[in-house]
């Protein structure tokens, strides 16, 4: 009876604020700017606005109690689908997966890998994007202990992942005693006197046992991967005219430490302007004294000879690795649980 007269199926005005559970309802704007006003007491309101625009099908605001917008949010005017927080990594912690299983799932998205030892062709611990067309596509992978990156190529059909190639940079190459730049890790620098390492190789340690002769300890030889050839992972500083200063001999003891002999290389087969020739000590008539040709000497003065070594597995870097590594998979796993129970809870409450 109370909308006899002003309301009936073919239409008709309804005047005034329509109240539901306390709040306000509102219809607001013109033909050609329709919306609805969902209001609070305190006066806010959130504003859904058909827009007029043909780039635009939804505007949401939330206004103050003068009508300021705050926040806005625009749907635009094209067909798609709406992505939530997770999906494709984005906006939380991605649950890792297999290497095999990027490209599975044909789409460009966030990707965290829990590494696979001994599995071949697989990525190890790290975090990526696969980036995808309709056929082919490629992985970025990063790796946050060893500060590697890698990409790999993919394809579509038969959901492959292949070409995994390590991007050079100055986290795995280091530049020798000549300028060049050479795979590193991990790397150690004999002077004359010392030693410099890089981060893998932290933890060696030098003893010198006499005029170059060097005690290379805490290392398990050298490297195995055989990067650096037939120098059997030794660069020896050179002249200007690319011609070695020292000759270097070596020896692995059944430790793994590495002996290190270096005797002077005078190079007597050249003309004697391009000779080596150094000088060992001045006589007591301030004479220059040089070393012998083959003479045990000490490594030259503002050079070093680079090592590439292998490290026990209980070496600082290893053990500060597989720390990490066992971190970041134990938050993956964790963070994977969490989402498997989120989705669960989400399931009951509907």
């Amino acid at each position: 009876k109370l909308l006899d007269g002003k309301f009936d199926k073919a239409g008709g005005d309804i005047n005034g604020r329509v109240t539901v559970n306390s709040s306000t309802i509102r219809i607001i704007g013109t033909d050609d700017w329709p919306g609805l006003s969902i209001r609070k007491k305190n006066g806010e309101e959130v504003r859904i606005e058909a827009s007029n625009t043909t780039e635009t099908l939804l505007d949401i605001s939330y206004r103050d109690t003068e009508n300021k917008r705050l926040n806005t949010f625009i749907i635009p005017r094209k067909s798609g689908t709406a992505m939530t927080v997770g999906e494709y990594g984005i906006g939380i912690a991605a649950s890792p997966i297999k290497t095999e299983d990027i490209a599975k799932d044909w789409s460009t998205r966030f990707v965290v890998t829990p590494g696979e030892p001994g599995v071949a062709n697989s990525l190890p611990w790290g975090v990526g994007v696969h980036i995808a067309e309709n056929a082919y596509g490629c992985v970025l992978h990063y790796n946050p202990s060893s500060k590697t990156l890698r990409t790999c190529s993919t394809g579509k059909a038969g959901a492959v992942l292949t070409s995994i190639h390590t991007v050079y940079s100055a986290a795995n190459t280091t530049k020798d005693s000549n300028g060049n730049l050479k795979a590193a890790s991990p790397i150690v620098k004999v002077f004359a006197e010392h030693i410099e390492t890089n981060d893998e190789a932290e933890g060696v340690t030098m003893q010198k046992l006499g005029i170059g002769h060097y005690l290379i300890k805490g290392v398990v030889g050298f490297n195995a991967d055989g990067v650096w050839g037939i120098n059997n992972g030794f660069v020896i500083p050179q002249d200007h005219n690319g011609k070695n200063m020292v000759l270097i001999d070596y020896k692995v003891r059944p430790d793994g430490d590495i002996e290190v002999f270096v005797f002077h290389q005078q190079n007597a087969d050249l003309p004697e302007r391009f000779q080596n020739k150094r000088i060992k000590h001045f006589d007591k008539d301030g004479n220059p004294v040089y070393y012998e040709n083959y003479e045990p000497c000490d490594v030259p003065e503002s050079r070093w000879i680079d090592m590439r070594v292998e490290m026990p597995p209980n070496s600082i870097y290893n053990l500060k690795q597989a720390e990490a590594e066992r971190l970041a998979k134990e938050e993956a796993e964790r963070q994977a649980e969490e989402a498997k129970n989120a989705e669960i809870e989400a399931e009951e409450d509907i």
